[in-house]
């Protein structure tokens, strides 16, 4: 099941949306990460750890659908 990191809190507490990020940046094919959980993702070309915070609940069911995922940088 794929999903799609859409929001990124950078430390600056900048907000980033997918209207700033390309189609395909930060879009995973496989298992999405849970709320809590922390995954790599890339803003202009540079990776940076973040965490999970909203998106994916443990023992939830989504179906076929791209799971969208808000993250903020740790």
């Amino acid at each position: 099941m794929p999903f799609w990191v859409k929001r990124i809190l950078l430390k600056s507490g900048e907000l980033l949306t997918e209207r700033e990020l390309s189609p395909d940046e930060n879009r995973f094919d496989g298992p999405p990460p849970v709320v809590g959980d922390v995954i790599t993702v890339i803003v202009k070309g540079q990776p940076f750890k973040a965490k999970v915070v909203w998106g994916n609940w443990p023992d939830r069911e989504h179906g076929d659908a791209v799971v969208p995922i808000r993250v903020e940088e740790l």
